[in-house]
């Protein structure tokens, strides 16, 4: 796939080697996602940071950002789909599934089946009709007469009638925005089965037309409960066609960027896997917001990702998870913040696990009879929650 860069966190992008750099300049200028910088002898580059996914330019050329770990692309991909099923609020998730071949398929195309399989379900739930108000110039008489457009239109046409008249079909802002992703989607797919299924669905879309103005459209579309399915649907199809992600960038660029910060991916997914195995002995409280540095001030909120308490005893442990190679000292501090406060005496602090850093460390406060250590989780044999 010519089209097609695939690197790892934090990797650079050099314009020598990149013959879309200029585009890519632009979409960097306009979001946060990654860098600019200069190395001399090298020239001009652009770094990833801790996001990973998809960013599709407007040319076509795809980057696909992987997890900086020690396995294979394939290895990788996998993970990032395992790690998005845990996402509490990703919509579309449940279409995640294991019939995905993550080992083909690149980031962009498994984002386009999921797209595919969601409006594939609407369909299956019955796409939503309602009346819509059309006026036309017809042979016949319907509706209500339109008095002056009718006089100046039929003035020398006493045959025809132009009026208004309610017809209740599909032909909704809604489906007009999904029938233009669908036709862009077939264009930009390069996986038969997604263009199979793209080209299908356009079928039950046959009698609505598609949208030629993306910004009136979706300032049309209303979301309540009788189309709340709806929701996610239209949430995808402005990422898709109006050039917005996940997490949003400023800019007019058409540029697609299915993005998520590997923090709160690593974090859901250890949450989720902790909650999974410890439920029956612990009460499990993901973003524990009970204690604060200072007795006197709500200031300083101490937040661990995971908060243990055991149902038959007082006993307290926390869990924190840093998408991080190596704590810092500041870390540290940290976790003994969050002992002192919440009356754990033993503290992990969750890292993932690379060739360096496997073995766990262990620091002991005897004074405190507390204990902290430093966990290092092999995600690729973390059972899926």
């Amino acid at each position: 796939m010519d089209k097609l860069l695939i690197i790892r966190e934090y990797e650079r992008i050099f314009e020598s080697g990149c013959p879309y750099f200029d585009e890519l300049g632009k979409f960097v200028e306009a979001s946060e996602y990654l860098t600019l910088g200069w190395q001399r002898n090298r020239g001009a580059y652009v770094q990833a940071k801790n996001y990973v996914g998809v960013i599709c330019l407007p040319s076509g050329f795809q980057i696909e950002i992987l997890p900086k770990l020690d396995a294979s692309e394939e290895n990788l991909r996998e993970l990032v789909v395992k790690m998005l099923r845990s996402l509490k609020n990703f919509s579309g998730k449940k279409f995640l599934n294991a019939d995905l071949d993550t080992a083909r398929l690149p980031l962009y195309e498994i984002f386009i089946r999921v797209y595919l399989e969601m409006i594939l379900d609407l369909v299956k739930r019955g796409l939503k009709s309602s009346y819509i108000v059309h006026e036309e110039n017809l042979n016949f008489f319907k509706g209500k007469l339109l008095v002056g457009r009718h006089v100046r239109k039929n003035f020398a046409h006493r045959e025809k009638f132009f009026v208004a008249f309610d017809e209740y079909n599909i032909d909704r802002p809604e489906h007009r925005l999904i029938k233009s992703t669908l036709l862009k989607l077939l264009h930009t797919t390069r996986d038969q089965k997604n263009f199979r299924l793209a080209n299908r669905l356009l079928t039950d879309f046959d009698s609505v037309e598609q949208s030629f103005n993306y910004r009136k459209d979706f300032s049309e579309v209303t979301i309540d409960r009788q189309n709340h399915e709806y929701k996610a649907v239209m949430a995808w199809t402005k990422k898709f066609l109006a050039g917005e992600s996940f997490t949003s960038f400023v800019g007019k660029m058409n540029v697609t960027a299915l993005l998520f910060d590997m923090n709160k991916l690593f974090e859901a997914y250890v949450a989720n896997y902790v909650r999974k195995i410890f439920s029956n002995r612990f009460i499990v409280k993901i973003q524990a917001r009970e204690k604060f540095l200072f007795d006197e001030s709500r200031e300083f909120v101490l937040k661990p990702d995971i908060l243990l308490e055991d149902k038959n005893s007082c006993e307290k442990i926390i869990l924190d998870t840093k998408w991080k190679f190596e704590p810092s000292t500041g870390d540290m501090y940290q976790m003994f913040a969050y002992a002192k406060r919440y009356g754990a005496k033993k503290v992990f602090l969750l890292c993932p696990m690379t060739k360096t850093f496997q073995r766990c460390i262990s620091y002991r406060s005897t004074a405190d009879n507390l204990s902290v250590t430093i966990f290092f989780v092999n995600l690729f044999k973390v059972k899926r929650a």
